[in-house]
Parts: structure tokens; C-alpha cells; sequence
């Protein structure tokens, strides 16, 4: 046993010497000649187990979120004033000076759009720039491209327009193509093909998204049969059948120079622009003498009623995971005296993520990604409606929510704090919104279209500052109904049951996917 240990011994000594031999190469590592045998040593004692240690709870480390700094004093805005004058054939021109860049906004607005005629003034408008009787459209994007520019135009609901934004030498330029697609379009035959199969294709898309379908309908019910704000999707063959001599009647009839108007914004002044528009636009023919355009079609429409049953129009789209919902009625047009206070009761309920339903509905609740509100900009009253989407399981758990935050609205005027908020954030918001010549001349056609003073957005802030807590509650009560229309695009076999458990007494209409009733 002791030959075996010492041979073990030196064993582990040579062991040792390797494993230090690059360290000590130079005197090498020998074992230690062994005369008398060690003990064998004592066998180590068995250690007594410990307890398995108590399991404990992770938390998170303790963070110090400081309060953000005090919003810092309004900035003073002032919105520039407008100089205007007209041309002997009744166009009138609106020029706002910006001179800080030398860039010119162009805005071309002829009083006519999709409420006149939705497909021809559509197609009307887009075709302007595919040529003259004078240019070829190669020609005319030629031009205005060799300056870094272009020039679009569009229908909206109330005017068509036609825009550009140049460098200030590029201004007669700009106006002169301008003139010459607005005054003498040809209409192609086989661009009209291309639109009209671009339109179908559209259509298409717009009746497979769930948004669409529930904005459409909700503008359906909210709105009289044939009112220009609430049709239909359009059929195909109502697309196919619009001709050129459709756009060709559209355009004599409503193309004219005094039912338009042209808006410069940016680096030009007055006297600069009258004889480069006298110029471009002096030929364009106005409505002739004795002739008349054809009645403004809202004016036909002189009362507008409320629901006076609780209704939910639902969509059945099989298949779907969420429902989309929009809770609304109208409310009131874009130049009526309480639309400042309406804009401020809407900003708290939830104009962005720092309104009610945002934070309540979003964030605590965690129903949806996203629901807001908003009052639409019209001539005649325009609607307030709340916009969501939820899985489809919670869309009663939504539809309760929305009508808990409609009572509130009514029912309570904001706290001061929110109140304050609101305001401060739309006035200090505003310099922002017109920094650019395009935002100017934006601000500026919004007045023209809606019938609002030329000064409007001069006395913005004054209007804003003229509301109190007690308004925001009273135009809430008056544009807030608790009878509202209430549109669900979703399974109509999973949330059918929901509403009525929510909404016991709601009368439910069905339709399908092409808005057609069950």
C-alpha cells in the first residue's frame, strides 16, 4: 500500500511539473524523493444538505420618472393677410405673402365636384393634364418637370382642383400650363379607358377593407337618400357609362372663370401677380350672359333628422377577426358660429392618443389599438363620429365603453386641467400648421370653400380663447346625440348576441357585403 501511494505521489508530481513546465522551463520541476511513507488521509466528512432556498419574487427595479418640464408660452402666430383682386372676366385671385424661401404655392379652385357629379367630375378633373389643343401631355409634364416641378389636379366633394408649387422664376411658367389644361382640354378617349379600369380596380379594393365598408354605410344612414354625402359605392356600369362628351358638357358648364378662384402664396406680391395671371387666365370664358350654373344640389335639402330608435347597421362579413365600428350622427356645417367649441369638446373626447377614449379604452382597458373621434369639415352639416375596431369577442365589452364616454361628454364639463390642455395644445399647434406657402394656401381655400371670412384664421386664437368649460358642455349636448347611428362591419353570428346584450333595446338591420340589406 505504501509502494502504491508513493507512486501515486510522484505520479502527481510529474502531473505537476508538466502543467508548470512552460513557467519554469529553465530549472525544470522534480518530485521530492519520498523516505518515509505519509498516512493515508482521513476520509472527508459527508456535508449535510441545505435546505432548497425560498423562491423569490423578481421585481422589476424602481425607476424615477421626473415630471416633464411646464409647456412653455404660446408663441404669437399671425396668419398673413390676403390681398384679392378679380379679372374683368370674374376670377378671383387671393395672393398671401411668405417671403422666406422663393418658392409660389398655385391653387386652382373651380366651385364643382363629386356632389355635382361624382364620377364625371372625378374623371373631369384628373384628365386636365392629359393634354390641350395646343400641347400634347409629353409636352406639358416635360415643361414643368425641366424645373423641378409638376402640376396635379383632383375632384374633391365641393370643388376640383388643379395645383402646383414652383420656384418664384418658374411662375409664369406654371401659370401659363396651368391656364392652358384648365381652359382647353381634349379628353382623350383611351385616357378615360385607363381611368375608368383604374376606378373598377379601386372599387374593388375599397369593398374588400372593412374601414370602407363602414364609413360607407355609416354616411348612408346618417345622411338622406341621394344626399351627395351619403351614396353608395358606385356600380361598374355606372363607371362604363361615363363618356367624353360627359366631361366635355361637365367642363363648359362649371369650367368657368367666375366660378373659380386662384389663391398665390409664398414669395410674390400683388402687384407682381396681376399681370402674370391677367396674362395666363385673361381669355377663360365666364358663364355667359343670361345663362345660369346649375343650382349648388345640397340646397335641396333643408331639414335633417336625427335617429329617434337606437338602430346598429351590421355589416356580416364572415370570417372576419375583428369588427369595425363607427358611433355617430350629424352634427353641424363647417361655418356654423359653435364650431370652435365643438373642435375643443372633440379634441377631449378623442381627437389624438391624449384624448378619453384613447387612454381609457387603449391603455387601460386594452380593447383596441386605436379609437378616435372627429367632426367632418362640409357645407351642409358635416357628422361627429367615434371610430374603432376591436376583436371580434369584445365588441359588446367596445360598444358599452363608447356609450360610458358619449354620456360623460354630455353630462360633465371637463376639469379646468383638461380643459386648459386642450386648448393650449390647438393654439400652440398652430404656428406649425402654417409654416409653408402649400400650408398657407391650404388654410386659405378651406375659408373660401366653406364660406368662411377671409380673416378667419387671423382670429383663430381669439375664437379658441372665447370658450369656456360651460360651452364645451352645452355644444356636447347639442352635437353628441345618445340616439346615435351605430355601423359594426364583422361576424354577424358572433356579435349579434353581444349587442343585445349591451343594447337590449336596438333594432339590428343586416347587409351584405355590398351594403345591400339581408
Amino acid at each position: 500500500m505504501n509502494t502504491q501511494r508513493t507512486r501515486i505521489a510522484r505520479t502527481l508530481g510529474l502531473q505537476l511539473c508538466m502543467g508548470l513546465s512552460l513557467a519554469l522551463a529553465a530549472g525544470g520541476c522534480k518530485p521530492k524523493p519520498t523516505t518515509t511513507p505519509e498516512p493515508a488521509p482521513a476520509p472527508a466528512p459527508t456535508p449535510t444538505p441545505e435546505p432548497d432556498p425560498k423562491p423569490v419574487e423578481a421585481k422589476a427595479p424602481e425607476r424615477d420618472y421626473p415630471d416633464p418640464p411646464p409647456p412653455a408660452p404660446a408663441k404669437p402666430f399671425n396668419f398673413p393677410s390676403a390681398t384679392t383682386f378679380s379679372l374683368p372676366n370674374g376670377l378671383a385671385v387671393y395672393v398671401v405673402e411668405n417671403h422666406e424661401v422663393p418658392v409660389v404655392a398655385i391653387q386652382l379652385a373651380v366651385r364643382a365636384g363629386t356632389m355635382d357629379n361624382e364620377h364625371v367630375a372625378a374623371f373631369a378633373a384628373s384628365m386636365l393634364g392629359e393634354g390641350t389643343k395646343s400641347r400634347t401631355k409629353a409636352k406639358i409634364d416635360e415643361a414643368i418637370e425641366f424645373v423641378g416641378s409638376s402640376i396635379g389636379g383632383g375632384a374633391g366633394v365641393h370643388v376640383s382642383n388643379l395645383g402646383s408649387r414652383v420656384l418664384k422664376p418658374n411662375l409664369k411658367l406654371a401659370l401659363t400650363l396651368m391656364a392652358d389644361e384648365v381652359m382647353n382640354p381634349v379628353f382623350p378617349e383611351d385616357a378615360l379607358g385607363k381611368l375608368k379600369g383604374q376606378a373598377k380596380t379601386s372599387l374593388g379594393f375599397q369593398k374588400s377593407q372593412p374601414a370602407n365598408l363602414a364609413t360607407t354605410l355609416f354616411d348612408m344612414v346618417a345622411y338622406p337618400e341621394g344626399h351627395p354625402y351619403g351614396r353608395p359605392f358606385p356600380t361598374e356600369q355606372q363607371i362604363d357609362a361615363v363618356t367624353v362628351a360627359d366631361l366635355k358638357k361637365f367642363h363648359e358648364t362649371f369650367y368657368r372663370s367666375n366660378n373659380a378662384f386662384l389663391i398665390l402664396a409664398g414669395d410674390i406680391t400683388q402687384k407682381e401677380a396681376e399681370p402674370l395671371v391677367r396674362r395666363a387666365f385673361g381669355a377663360w370664358k365666364p358663364v355667359p350672359e343670361g345663362s345660369a350654373l346649375p343650382p349648388n344640389p345640397l340646397n335641396q335639402y333643408k331639414t335633417y333628422d336625427l335617429p329617434k330608435e337606437l338602430t346598429v347597421h351590421l355589416v356580416d362579413r364572415p370570417g372576419s377577426a375583428q369588427s369595425e365600428i363607427i358611433v355617430g350622427n350629424l352634427s353641424i356645417a363647417r361655418s356654423h358660429p359653435d364650431w370652435a367649441a365643438l373642435q375643443i369638446a372633440n379634441n377631449i373626447l378623442g381627437d389624438d392618443a391624449s384624448g378619453r377614449l384613447f387612454v381609457d379604452i387603449r391603455e387601460k382597458r386594452g380593447l383596441t389599438y386605436g379609437i378616435y373621434s372627429a367632426v367632418d369639415e362640409a357645407q351642409a352639416p358635416g357628422t361627429f363620429a367615434i371610430s374603432t375596431r376591436t376583436r371580434t369577442k369584445s365588441t359588446g365589452e367596445m360598444l358599452a365603453a363608447i356609450f360610458e364616454h358619449i354620456k360623460r361628454i354630455r353630462s360633465e364639463a371637463p376639469s379646468a386641467a383638461e380643459f386648459d390642455g386642450v386648448k393650449k395644445k390647438m393654439v400652440g399647434s398652430f404656428p406649425l400648421e402654417i409654416e409653408t406657402a402649400d400650408q398657407i394656401a391650404n388654410r386659405l381655400r378651406e375659408a373660401l370653400v366653406y364660406d368662411l371670412p377671409t380673416d378667419y384664421w387671423k382670429v383663430y386664437a381669439e375664437q379658441l380663447d372665447a370658450v369656456d368649460t360651460g360651452k364645451v358642455q352645452e355644444v356636447a349636448r347639442k352635437y353628441v346625440h345618445p340616439i346615435p347611428h351605430i355601423v359594426i362591419v364583422g361576424r354577424a353570428d358572433k356579435v349579434e348576441k353581444q349587442i343585445l346584450e349591451v343594447l337590449p333595446k336596438a333594432k339590428i338591420i343586416k347587409y351584405d357585403g355590398e351594403l345591400k340589406k339581408k
